[in-house]
C-alpha cells in the first residue's frame, strides 16, 4: 500500500490523476466486477472516505477511466485530420499514432475501455458509443477523400475504418514491453500490411509497396537528408516494380 501523507500532499489534479490510473491497472488486473473501491483505496494509501471525495461509485469511476481513454484518443487525430497533406499520408500518422500512443503506450487503460463498455451507466454507454463513432467517422472521411482523389481503392468506408481499427486496436491482446518488436516496428508493418496487402507479386492497384515511418511521428523535418534518403528509397522501390509490370506487359 502506497503512502498516504505523499497521495494528500500532491495537487489535487495530480491525485485524481493517479486515482484514474490506479484504477485502469486495477480493472485491467481484477475485472470490473470483481474489482473494489477497498481495493483501490488501499492501493493508493488512502481511506475509503477519501475516495469519495474523487468518486461517488466504481460506475463513476469507470466511466471517468473512459473519459481519460477518448482525451487520448482525440489527442491528436484532428490535428492530423486537419493537415495539408494526401490522405495516404494522413492515414499513416493516425495509424501510426493509435499504435504507438494508444495501443501500445497505455495497455491497461485500452484493455479496459475494449473489455468492459457493458458496465457503464446506461447515459454513458450511449455517450461511449457516441465518441467512438466520431472517431471512425474521421478515418472514414480520410478513407473518402483518397478514394475521391483515386489514391486508394473504391471500398465501403465505414467497413474499410472498422477493418483498419480492429486490428489496430487488438494489438493491446499481444503487445508487451519486452516484445521482440519495438512500437515503430509494429506501426510500419502493420501500415506496410494495409497499403500492400500479404500476397507475394505485383501489388494490388493502388497498393504502396512498402510503408515508411511518417517523418512527423519520428521527429524528422521535410527537407532533412534523412527525409530525402527515405523518399529516394520509397521511389526506387516504386520504379523497381515499374520495371517488372513493364517487362511483364513486354
Amino acid at each position: 500500500m502506497k503512502d498516504q501523507a505523499d497521495f494528500k500532499g500532491l495537487d489535487r489534479s495530480v491525485r485524481l490523476q493517479k486515482v484514474i490510473d490506479a484504477a485502469a491497472e486495477l480493472f485491467h488486473k481484477k475485472g470490473f466486477k470483481s474489482a473494489t473501491l477497498d481495493g483501490l483505496a488501499r492501493e493508493l494509501g488512502v481511506s475509503k472516505t477519501a475516495l469519495y471525495r474523487y468518486v461517488s461509485s466504481k460506475e463513476h469511476l469507470l466511466s471517468m477511466v473512459y473519459g481519460q481513454a477518448f482525451e487520448m484518443i482525440f489527442e491528436k487525430i484532428h490535428e492530423i485530420s486537419a493537415m495539408d497533406a494526401a490522405p495516404d499520408e494522413k492515414l499513416r500518422l493516425l495509424l501510426r499514432h493509435h499504435i504507438k500512443n494508444i495501443t501500445i503506450k497505455h495497455p491497461a487503460l485500452f484493455s479496459v475501455f475494449f473489455a468492459e463498455e457493458n458496465q457503464l451507466p446506461g447515459k454513458d454507454f450511449e455517450k461511449i458509443r457516441v465518441e467512438k463513432r466520431k472517431y471512425s467517422r474521421v478515418i472514414e472521411d480520410i478513407i473518402k477523400d483518397g478514394i475521391a482523389k483515386g489514391i486508394f481503392r473504391p471500398v465501403d468506408p465505414r467497413l474499410q475504418s472498422n477493418a483498419i481499427l480492429g486490428m489496430c486496436n487488438w494489438v493491446y491482446k499481444w503487445y508487451r514491453p519486452n516484445s521482440a518488436y519495438s512500437p515503430d516496428q509494429v506501426a510500419d508493418h502493420f501500415i506496410s500490411l494495409l497499403e500492400a496487402g500479404y500476397l507475394a507479386g505485383k501489388p494490388r492497384e493502388g497498393a504502396v509497396a512498402h510503408a515508411l515511418p511518417a517523418s512527423a511521428e519520428n521527429g524528422l523535418q521535410p527537407g532533412t537528408p534523412e527525409v530525402k534518403r527515405q523518399v529516394c528509397r520509397k521511389m526506387k522501390l516504386l520504379c523497381s516494380e515499374l520495371s517488372k509490370l513493364v517487362e511483364q506487359i513486354e
